[in-house]
Order: C-alpha cells, then structure tokens, then sequence
C-alpha cells in the first residue's frame, strides 16, 4: 500500500511502526497470534477498495512472506535453484526475490533459537507458489528431485493442481497450477457469490456452514444442489 496511508491503517488497526529493507511497515497480530504486517510500497496493482475505504489507503495486494529457520543458508540455496536471488541482508534477514506481480519476495529470518513451529490457530500450514500449468509443474518438481527432495506426486484439487515438498528447514512448499481455475465451474463475473468447496470437501458442507462467519453476499448453500 502507499506509505503514506500507514497512518491511516495504524488509526484503524493499531500496530506498531518498524522499517525493514528500507521499507516502512505497520507490525500487526492477528486474533490468534499470526504476525501481519501493511507494507508502504510503490505497487502498481488495483487497490481493494470494498467497504468504503479510500483508493489512496488500500490494501494492493500480498507483498512478501517471512520463514524463520535456524540456519537461512538451505533455504537460500533452495530458492536460488527455483530462479530466486539474494536482494538485500539486513542483520538476520535474508531477503530473495523473483520476477513477479508484486508478490515475489520472501523474507528469511534466521534465528538459531527458534522454537518448532506447531500447528493451529494462527499458524500457516504451507507456503503456495503459483505455476502456470501441469507442464511448469512437473518441471520444477523435477528440480526438486534433483535437489534430492522428496516431492507429492500431483494433486487434484478441482480448481487447481497441487504438489507439495518438505523444504531442508521443514517448511512445506506447495506448487499449484494455474488451470483449471476458478472459473471452471461457474463464470468469472459469479466468482465470490456462492461457497464452492472441492469434492474432497463437500461432505463438510453443513459442518462449514455452521463453523464459518456468514459473509454479505456470498450464498453458504450450493443452489444447484450439488456438491460444489
């Protein structure tokens, strides 16, 4: 988001003020415990301006992600083979970045002190990187492989394909495609009025919907009736 809106964002959220590669930040904790933080940045993606906010204040988009590891030089070493570079070392941050749309970095914090992570509330399972097709897929999985990693076959999630791989450090990597897309079975303009689920979940249906906080606009029950 522009910088200049962090003021703003502070007013609103709260949050504590910090710099980081030059970048100013709004360090915030969600509900259960998960760091966030609102970036000031030149972005030059569309603003999401839902709920009246102000284009000039808007959240652009994902710009980063933090992996804290006990030794950085793996996951350097790592993400240099996926077609990362080294973009900058501040203390015990490692920034790599890659040619993107504006969410192409990933911010290593090495802390030899550093608890295992567990799962839960709050926590993040898996870090997604896009891949356009089942062909850039299996090429980079094949990367992985050479790498003497032990990557999922394939993975078919409905709306994308997914492999997935344990990285040296034990952060779980996944690769999904690109197609089919979301729109696969229903058209763009419809996209977010409907819960569509996968198969694989559309037994959880009734146990979702109770579970999940009711958005305005999106319909929880399929109206075909079908297990989207």
């Amino acid at each position: 988001m522009p910088e200049d809106s962090l003021p703003f964002w502070q007013d609103r959220l709260g949050g504590r003020r910090e710099t980081r590669f030059g970048e100013a930040r709004l360090a915030l904790e969600g509900p259960d415990g998960e760091g966030i933080a609102l970036v000031g940045t030149t972005d030059g993606r569309a603003p999401w301006t839902g709920e009246g906010l102000p284009a000039g204040s808007a959240v652009r988009g994902l710009h980063s992600v933090t992996l804290t590891l006990r030794d950085a030089r793996p996951m350097v070493d790592l993400l240099a083979a996926l077609g990362y570079r080294e973009d900058g070392r501040e203390g015990p941050w490692t920034r790599m970045r890659i040619a993107g749309n504006g969410a192409d970095a990933l911010d290593l914090h090495e802390d030899r002190d550093a608890p295992p992570a567990r799962q839960g509330a709050g926590s993040v399972h898996h870090i997604a990187f896009s891949v356009p097709d089942r062909a850039a897929q299996d090429a980079v999985r094949q990367g992985f492989v050479d790498l003497g990693l032990r990557p999922t076959p394939p993975i078919d999630r409905d709306y994308f394909q997914s492999v997935y791989v344990r990285t040296p450090g034990g952060i779980l990597f996944e690769l999904a495609t690109e197609e089919p897309g979301f729109a696969r079975d229903e058209p763009p303009e419809a996209l977010g009025r409907v819960l569509r689920l996968p198969r694989q979940h559309a037994h959880l249906r009734p146990r979702l919907i109770r579970s999940l906080q009711p958005l305005p606009g999106l319909a929880m029950e399929d109206p075909a009736g079908g297990p989207a």
